[in-house]
Parts: structure tokens; C-alpha cells; sequence
């Protein structure tokens, strides 16, 4: 498991504790044996492998949106009483 860990880290540039924070490590490592690189930094970033979605979780912990610091569409609501607040950034 530490092996792909370690390999996954330097594919994607994200350290190897942030890759077990996303609790995919044992999935994401049965999926992809045998693998190429390309294959398991897509499914790291997307959370898809070979065209399909394994679980959730792994769309909701795809790097991509750690990448852009945004969480997955549809994961995580703006909280109550958010639409009373202006958006960052608007006019008052």
C-alpha cells in the first residue's frame, strides 16, 4: 500500500498524508493494478475510472477540486441562512 501511495504522490503532487485523508487509498490501489501512469492520476483527479464513478466518495474526493480549493458540486451546501449573505467579491 505505501508504494502506491508513494508513487501516487508523485504523480499528482499532493503528499501521501493528503491522499490517505481522502480514505481511497485501498480502493483506488485494487483498481488500479497494473495501471498506467496516466490512468491513476486521472482517477486520483476525477475520481473516475474507466469511464465509471467507483463510489461517491471518490467523486466528492477527487484532486481536481482540491486543486482549484473548491468542494465537488453538490457535496457540500452553502450552509442555512446563506442566501442572506452577499457573495465574496459582489457590490455592496
Amino acid at each position: 500500500m505505501d508504494a502506491f501511495v508513494e508513487l501516487s504522490a508523485e504523480l499528482t503532487g499532493f503528499s501521501a498524508e493528503e491522499l490517505r485523508s481522502t480514505g481511497l487509498v485501498e480502493q483506488y490501489a485494487t483498481l488500479a493494478r497494473g495501471a498506467s501512469d496516466a490512468e491513476i492520476i486521472q482517477l486520483w483527479y476525477t475520481g473516475v475510472w474507466r469511464g465509471v464513478i467507483p463510489s461517491s466518495r471518490a467523486y466528492a474526493e477527487g484532486l481536481a477540486w482540491r486543486a482549484v480549493g473548491v468542494a465537488a458540486p453538490g457535496t457540500d451546501g452553502p450552509g442555512f441562512g446563506s442566501w442572506e449573505r452577499r457573495p465574496r467579491g459582489s457590490a455592496s
